[in-house]
């Protein structure tokens, strides 16, 4: 075998910032003959990839990954895609596992195909948001030497035929229901059905929803916990509820209630996959292990809290080396799990032993294992054939709900078999969801999977053009007020201030209402102003707030810090109280802005992350909707939910240190 790739073109998806030469020459590092030292690097991003033109059809057998001395460890999972044109890739390897291989003939990873792969390009893609970064890649194989058919994309992308199931356990509110339905009817065909296990006792809100015959909605006989093996035994009554419904099931996937279809669901090419029969989900930053010897396995190590909550569930686990004869586990992520219905069927037909696995945990807690994570993949390898994969991306690296640019880049980038992200915010006003659940923010989206082309560089710029127009107009009609315009009849010329300023002593929550004197209140007797709190306050706190209108803007100067220490410090912290303001506005109050001066530090950004909104009676965190620069101002802005009515009152936190400025203002029409 020969190096196929040694001296051929190469690109990649982006390069280095700091890297001055042009993206094939970098690209080029890792197969030149002359240049074993040199390497290439991409920018930090999602998926980000390294490609070489064989300039001919190959058989290939093999390819050898050299990673860099630095870093080593961001290249542990990737994969490896051929093509024959560039515009049909093929996946043909995965890397799953959390291990870091090497920049040596020793410690390099070597890949070798079972059956030889055909193809003209090859692909190596990491399976994560980082840079990539290698020594070197070496393709071993022959040029082919008989006409091949070229696998065009009709070829690659045929549908399969069947009828393939989703399965939720739903936890979210009622509001989010609709817009958890029409994510799933948009982005998945005709012979896609979805069962959503509503909670035993709960109400199902037929008010809010439209009638489908893909959407099949019930209410499960089992009490769901977190913990314990009362989800898995939820998706179980979705398995059942559908064959009882459908008659039949081919596939079926788990899915989360908390994760969204971000683009179609790619029925040909999760079917493929399954044929590389998986070992974890594509690119999982949580480690995850098969064919685990719990007699074996260490018990030290930052991730085997979850291996030794399973191992000191002792009946648990001789129940199931006993009754099912099973003797090895393994750990996979629940959500999007896909598989065909005769892996599925391997736990359906032994319900019974499942309902005794749960039986076993009596009132779970946080060490009790969960089951979903353990058994289907178990029962998979045991009574199956082990064929599975993973459709929903998790952003366990760090844990957080997904992000507008995550968004843009994953409808892009992620892997052909993959549909689903998780975590969104459930709040139907936040950007990312509300980009997935209207007709003309999904177009835009698709836009961004076309081909490469000049005219899909063309469109894009226009939609550009366009969305900044709207963007432009809409701005020049809104009218933003300072928020206590209507606090008193007097506040409309010169200056006029309130100041609250207390000692907030150590003990349990306090309540201080009205935080001003002389502002107003509702009828009801709520304060335009109070002070709450948090439950308990660990340090007495010296707090210090002044509100003042002046010049068409109100400013808030908040100064607060541990008893017996001077103002003027702000670190970010737990929030030790919260200052509630009101506009008194009602229904006009539809958006507040509170702005900043540039430049200021990223731990007062940080306390925008915090913000918290009231009704007068309780309070919920407020997430940022949008950010955006004004001269020397950067406003931040948070959108009234549709579902909050009547009068509303914004939270400013407060940490053990903080000292800030800012200007609030409520909008958007003109009071």
């Amino acid at each position: 075998m020969i190096d196929l790739a040694l001296g051929k073109p190469a690109t990649q998806s982006s390069k280095h910032p700091d890297i001055l030469l042009p993206l094939a020459v970098d690209a080029a590092n890792a197969n030149r003959p002359d240049s074993p030292d040199a390497h290439f690097q991409t920018a930090a991003e999602w998926f980000p990839w390294w490609q070489v033109d064989l300039e001919e059809l190959c058989i290939i057998s093999e390819v050898v990954l050299y990673n860099t001395s630095f870093w080593p460890g961001r290249a542990r999972r990737f994969s490896i895609l051929v093509s024959q044109d560039t515009q049909t890739w093929e996946d043909v390897f995965s890397k799953t596992d959390h291990s870091v291989f090497g920049d040596n003939d020793e410690t390099a990873y070597k890949v070798v195909f079972p059956e030889s792969v055909i193809g003209r390009f090859v692909r190596v893609r990491l399976d994560n948001w980082d840079h990539l970064h290698l020594k070197s890649v070496r393709v071993y194989g022959e040029p082919c030497r008989a006409t091949l058919p070229i696998n065009t994309p009709e070829m690659l992308l045929s549908s399969p035929e069947g009828i393939i199931v989703f399965a939720t356990n739903y936890n979210e509110e009622d509001r989010f229901l609709p817009v958890y339905i029409d994510n799933f009817l948009n982005f998945t065909s005709e012979n896609c059905h979805i069962f959503i296990n509503f909670p035993k006792s709960r109400q199902i809100p037929t008010d809010l929803l439209t009638q489908n015959p893909r959407v099949h909605i019930f209410n499960g006989a089992i009490e769901r916990k977190k913990w314990g093996g009362t989800l898995l035994l939820g998706h179980m009554e979705s398995y059942g509820e559908a064959l009882r419904t459908l008659g039949k099931i081919d596939y079926f996937c788990t899915c989360a209630s908390n994760g969204l279809f971000i683009r179609p669901f790619d029925f040909a090419a999760a079917v493929r996959r399954l044929e590389l029969k998986d070992e974890a989900p594509v690119g999982m930053t949580r480690p995850y292990l098969i064919d685990a010897d719990l007699k074996t396995l260490p018990r030290e190590g930052a991730d085997m809290w979850v291996w030794n909550n399973l191992r000191n569930a002792h009946g648990l686990v001789e129940y199931i080396e006993k009754k099912l004869g099973i003797t090895k586990f393994s750990l996979n992520q629940i959500e999007g799990l896909f598989a065909e219905s005769y892996e599925w069927n391997k736990l359906y037909l032994r319900i019974n032993e499942l309902t005794k696995c749960n039986e076993y945990f009596g009132i779970p807690v946080f060490e009790t294992p969960a089951l979903e994570e353990f058994i289907p993949v178990t029962f998979f390898r045991h009574f199956g054939n082990g064929r599975f994969a993973n459709i929903c991306y998790m952003l366990w690296d760090p844990i957080r709900e997904i992000i507008f640019p995550d968004l843009l880049q994953c409808v892009q980038k992620l892997p052909a078999h993959m549909c689903q992200i998780k975590w969104f915010n459930r709040d139907p006003d936040s950007a990312p969801t509300a980009a997935l659940s209207h007709a003309w923010s999904r177009a835009l989206l698709e836009t961004l999977s076309n081909e490469e082309t000049s005219e899909a560089y063309h469109d894009r710029f226009l939609n550009r053009v366009l969305t900044q127009s709207f963007s432009d107009a809409f701005k020049k009609n809104e009218v933003y007020t300072p928020l206590t315009r209507l606090w008193r009849s007097d506040a409309r010329w010169g200056r006029v201030q309130w100041i609250y300023s207390s000692l907030l002593p150590q003990g349990g929550k306090i309540k201080v209402s009205p935080a001003f004197p002389g502002t107003p209140t509702q009828e009801d007797g709520i304060s335009s102003a109070w002070v709450l709190s948090t439950d308990p306050i660990h340090d007495s706190l010296q707090y210090e707030a002044v509100v003042a209108e002046e010049h068409s803007a109100t400013t808030l100067h908040l100064q607060v810090n541990r008893e017996g220490e001077a103002f003027g410090r702000h670190e970010w912290g737990d929030t030790r109280a919260i200052l509630f303001l009101s506009p008194l506005a009602e229904e006009k109050a539809q958006v507040f802005r509170l702005s900043l001066h540039r430049p200021f530090e990223y731990t007062h950004e940080q306390l925008m992350h915090n913000i918290r909104r009231s009704d007068g009676q309780s309070n919920f965190a407020w997430p940022l909707i949008m950010q955006e620069d004004e001269g020397d101002m950067r406003h931040f802005y948070f959108l009234r939910p549709q579902t909050h009515k009547g009068e509303i009152w914004i939270g400013i936190p407060a940490f053990l240190r903080t000292s800030i400025v800012m200007e609030l203002a409520f909008g958007i029409s003109a009071v």
